[in-house]
């Protein structure tokens, strides 16, 4: 990894990892990081937000040109990767999340995509799970359909259906999306200073669906890059909270994007679908195996919690 203290030096590629008593995960993400093509040009940038396991120093030692940013009480993840972002010196801005491992190519491939399209603002990764299945990368801007069938889990009980999978994978693919996902989202730098910081309204998700609409309105490209592989555990970073979170951001960007009457046709979305699935469950309980009980009724509660976060939009 480049020496952040050099000035002079062209750097191509900042790697922001925000995070918050995520040792392990963090280690991990920032080996792969290293192990990459190319990466002894990269600046490699930890934001720890308020964490008590000792990440930090434990990333120092094992990544002597890290630069690490300490921040004494957590402010959230959007809050501390807008600190890693203003801190980095690089051409492009990657932010990633401490629960995501690059495979060896990926920073490349990003790096290639920005130096072809002069007008590509924002760039998102491949995102799959550990053991290779496709996550949501990218999307177009989401409907109240779309929020009934997240809410509800039907697309999740139809990709159990053999070869479902292969007909429609998850997420949308190709020029034509609005967001890209903020697990591994790259940005120019000329678009960072048009554009600003990610809106740190958002608690935990929806600042990278915001700023894709941002980057667009002025002009800017958003496009997911294909082969840019990142190996993503979504949610080990916050677990069953982050169910909640999600819904709750998503009905505040439906609060800003499209007012008053947005936010409660959201609310009520998530209100119809989130009951259907509890409902779902209810029935399913019985037959659940006795060593997947626990994690069942604490998912099934994280999905109680979220109805709760939501309820107040939909009046």
């Amino acid at each position: 990894m480049i020496d952040a203290s050099l000035r002079g030096v062209t750097i191509p590629l900042s790697v922001i990892v925000p995070t918050r008593d995520t040792r392990d995960l963090t280690l991990a993400c920032l080996a792969s990081v290293a192990r990459s093509e190319g990466s002894g040009a990269f600046e490699l940038i930890l934001v720890d937000d308020g964490g008590r396991d000792g990440t930090a120093e434990a990333a120092a030692g094992a990544h002597p040109g890290i630069r690490t940013i300490v921040r004494e009480e957590p402010g959230g993840f959007t809050v501390a990767a807008n600190a890693g972002l203003r801190a980095a010196g690089g051409e492009v801005l990657l932010l990633l999340n401490s629960d995501a491992q690059v495979e060896p190519d990926a920073p490349a491939r990003l790096l290639a995509a920005f130096s072809a399209d002069p007008r590509l603002g924002a760039a998102g990764a491949e995102l799959v799970d550990p053991d290779g299945a496709p996550q949501w990368s990218a999307g177009r801007r989401p409907s109240s359909l779309w929020l009934f069938a997240l809410a509800s889990g039907l697309p999740r009980a139809l990709g159990r259906l053999p070869g479902y999978r292969r007909v429609k994978r998850p997420g949308v693919r190709g020029a034509a999306v609005d967001w890209v996902s903020g697990a591994a989202l790259a940005i120019r730098r000329a678009a960072w200073v048009d554009a600003g910081p990610l809106d740190e309204r958002f608690a935990f998700y929806c600042q990278d669906l915001e700023y894709g609409e941002r980057l667009r309105r002025r002009g800017w490209r958003v496009a997911l890059v294909e082969g840019a592989r990142v190996r993503h555990r979504g949610g080990a970073t916050i677990g069953r909270r982050g169910i909640p979170l999600l819904w709750a951001d998503l009905v505040r960007w439906s609060a800003l994007a499209n007012g008053p009457r947005g936010a409660r046709s959201a609310a009520r979305a998530f209100a119809i679908g989130g009951r259907l699935r509890l409902a779902a469950r209810s029935l399913a309980a019985p037959w659940i195996a006795e060593s997947r009980r626990a994690a069942f009724r604490e998912e099934t509660d994280g999905y109680r919690e979220a109805l709760a976060a939501v309820r107040g939009w939909a009046r």
